[in-house]
């Protein structure tokens, strides 16, 4: 992570515009490829105005990778048309940034019934998982992908929730794709 990157900073981000951060969430999360715990820090920003400096209000996260702060001439025109728009960062300030989701697809075998309400039944009452526990459940139902074709278990970490450092996600749904 970008350090400097604190609450409270005019941004770039993922997104085009002129961004806001409110909230930054350092994770240690599973990583299903690697097979072990990654650090990585999740960046939300609100969207002020996009590059043409018109009003814009949006929310995003990325990874703090994608976030850099403005450079000394994009902060003095911002710093200008700030105290030029007093009615525009008001209502900036009053806006409430939307909660975002953090979802997790995991590959799951075919039934040989290829019926989804069995499997869904088995995965419906997964919940508070951390990425890991997902693996492992997944396993020990003996439905984790090891062969093509197969399906995707989607589990939903609803705002980012979070618990020692690690998402916790609920099973949403069952894609048959």
């Amino acid at each position: 992570m970008n350090s400097n990157l604190q609450v409270g900073d005019w941004v770039r981000s993922y997104g085009s515009g002129i961004w806001k951060i409110h909230r930054i969430l350092e994770l240690s999360d599973f990583n299903f490829a690697s097979m072990c715990d990654e650090k990585r820090t999740i960046v939300f920003c609100c969207r002020f105005v996009n590059d043409s400096f018109n009003r814009s209000f949006t929310t995003e996260c990325c990874d703090s990778s994608l976030v850099s702060h403005l450079d000394v001439a994009q902060t003095r025109k911002l710093s200008i048309f700030i105290d030029d728009n007093p009615e525009l960062i008001a209502k900036f300030n009053a806006y409430k940034p939307k909660s975002i989701d953090a979802v997790l697809n995991a590959r799951v075998q075919i039934p040989e019934t290829n019926s989804t309400d069995k499997l869904e039944a088995a995965l419906s009452g997964l919940e508070s998982l951390t990425a890991e526990d997902v693996f492992e459940k997944l396993q020990k139902l003996g439905i984790e992908a090891k062969q093509v074709p197969n399906w995707t278990a989607q589990f939903i970490s609803r705002g980012h929730e979070t618990a020692d450092d690690k998402l916790l996600y609920n099973f949403s749904k069952l894609l048959c794709f």
